[in-house]
Parts: structure tokens; sequence; C-alpha cells
């Protein structure tokens, strides 16, 4: 009980520091951000975008998300697609689904920040189809990319988003955030049939939930293994090193680019460059479960 009341208080602590900082801090404008995206030269008209973020690291933005989706859009054009990560965490969904409650995709608010919720809501964003790990889209691809995520049992198999984006040779961008957070991970591990480890729960389970075009759907899906997962890199301490080592070789082999996106420190990646240098780690014997001790282990028969 204690601790819990621990955990809010050091929660809301942190929630004033951030508004007192961003009410202090100088204001960044669209006419900034746009300028920012533009002088990186590393994004054009057309391009397909998967955006991870922390809203609040871009600064004291006037106008909020909707100004930061606006930019990415005035960007990437109609011609292009920008994508973001609508997820729900599947534990609630989970404790929904046994007491016959459905998640309701059209209305099912994203906690993956105000960003991508901000992002959800725009006219003519579509979400795809998936209960806890949904994808929302808009451009010339939404409607392609959203459609088919109930294809697979797998988070990143056939049909999804994620898989989309290597296939039509799309980009992953971070703004002030670390490598941790992208999917690019679980594609290659769910297409590539010679990845080294079983990372997946052995039995599927059955889901149910609302789609956002309304229609009640019952399928299986297939989920990663919890225990194989304490090694990986989106772990905060066993995974700190790997996060930091990959980041390092994918800069070092010019796949990884680094910029300024207000006060945000941020970073953009080629998926298919990203991809191909993954499975070539991967025969290696490195990917983003291994260890230290198992990587210190690797150089040493090398």
């Amino acid at each position: 009980m204690m601790a819990e009341l621990y955990k809010k208080l050091l929660g809301m602590r942190r929630i004033k520091r951030k508004i007192r900082w961003r009410v202090s801090a100088k204001p960044v404008f669209e006419e900034d951000l746009t300028r920012d995206l533009l002088a990186s030269k590393l994004l054009k008209a057309g391009d397909v975008l998967m955006v991870h973020s922390s809203l609040s690291s871009i600064g004291n933005v006037f106008g909020g998300a909707e100004t930061v989706c606006r930019v990415f859009q005035k960007v990437l054009t109609e011609s292009g697609t920008l994508l973001m990560p609508t997820y729900h965490q599947p534990e609630p969904i989970l404790k929904m689904i046994k007491k016959d409650r459905l998640v309701d995709l059209r209305t099912a608010e994203s906690t993956m920040g105000k960003l991508t919720e901000n992002f959800r809501t725009m006219p003519g964003v579509k979400r795809s189809s998936h209960p806890f790990s949904s994808v929302s889209a808009w451009g010339r691809y939404s409607n392609q990319m959203t459609t088919g995520h109930d294809r697979s049992p797998y988070l990143c198999g056939p049909g999804s988003p994620f898989l989309q984006i290597i296939e039509m040779s799309g980009k992953y961008i971070g703004i002030g955030i670390d490598i941790r957070v992208i999917a690019l991970y679980h594609v290659l591990e769910e297409n590539w049939s010679e990845f080294p480890i079983r990372v997946y729960c052995p039995k599927p389970f059955n889901v149910r939930y609302i789609d956002s075009s309304g229609n009640r759907v019952e399928r299986e899906l297939i989920i990663l293994d919890p225990t194989v997962a304490k090694t990986r890199i989106d772990q905060e301490v066993a995974g700190a090193w790997i996060r930091k080592w990959l980041t390092n070789y994918m800069r070092g082999k010019g796949i990884l680019h680094e910029f300024k996106l207000g006060q945000a420190n941020s970073w953009i990646v080629d998926g298919k460059s990203f991809y191909d240098e993954m499975k070539l780690l991967a025969v290696r014997g490195i990917t983003i479960y291994t260890t230290k001790v198992e990587f210190d282990a690797l150089k040493n028969e090398g």
C-alpha cells in the first residue's frame, strides 16, 4: 500500500516538474519544427514514416500535440504516409475480456503519449485491427497499412503495418527517446524463420474486441514470452548496455542519423537497412536479448 502511494507521489512530482519546465521554457513554434525537419534533410514528401515520441522533450510547443502532427503532415504531404503507435497495455485488455467487456478501437485512447492520442482523433486517420498494439495512419497508404493487421496471429506478421513499413522502404523516427521502442525488432523475429531464439509463448490465446469499423472481432493471438523478455533491449537496466551499443553500431554504419527537433534529441533510421543489419547481427549471435556476458563471450570466440 505504501509502495503504491510512494509511486503515485513520485509520478505527481514528475508531472509538476514537467509543467513548470514547459511553462518557463522558450516557446517552440510550428515554423521552428518545420525548419528543423527540413534542415535535417532526412525526410521528404512522399515518405512512409513511423513516429515514436516524447512530446514534452520537444519543449514548450505552441499549439501542443496538434502542431507537431501538423508539421509532420506538412513535410510528408498527402503523397506520404504518417504512422504512430496507438497501443494499450495488454494486461487491462485481457482482464476486460475475462469480464466479457470488449475494448472498442473506435474510442479506446492510446497509452503511448499525448501526441499519439491527438493523432488518433484527427480527420482522415485510420486505425489498424489489433486489441492492444494498434497503429494509426494518415496519408496516401493509410488504408492499405491499417487493413490486414488481423490476418496473422503475430503482432508484426503478414498484413501488419510493421511489416509493410519494411516492404515499402519506410522510416522510423524517435523524438526525445532511445531505440528501445521500435517494433522493427519483432518484425525480424516473426518473419525470418532462422531467428536464433524462441521468443513467443508456444500456445495462442483467444481475444475479442471491436475494431475501428465497429465490427466485433474474435481471433487468436501469439504473444511474446515474458521470461525471454527479461533481458530484452526495452528492459530499463538489463537492456541498457545493448541500447547503447546498438545505437553506436547503427550510427557507425550510417543507418542511424541524429538531429534536433525543437529541444529534443532525435534520430531517424531507414527501416529496411535497420532490419537487414539486425539480421546480419543475429547470424553472429547478437540480438536484442543478448546479455553483456554473452556478448563478451562471442567477442572472445571471434
